[in-house]
């Protein structure tokens, strides 16, 4: 706990990608940099109006 947090840069590739957290009822939508490997965002639909916004 006494090491700082990484500094993150602004992902030049974003990766987007939907799933399901109850299985056929829930989706959401996941944001990944991919060239780091990690996860940006999860927006909470996985309608397009967020995603656009």
């Amino acid at each position: 706990m006494a090491l700082p947090d990484p500094g993150f840069s602004t992902p030049r590739v974003l990766g987007v990608d939907d799933f399901a957290i109850r299985r056929g009822q829930t989706y959401s939508t996941v944001l990944t940099s991919v060239e780091d490997h990690r996860v940006v965002d999860v927006l909470p639909t996985g309608e397009a109006g967020p995603l656009a916004a």
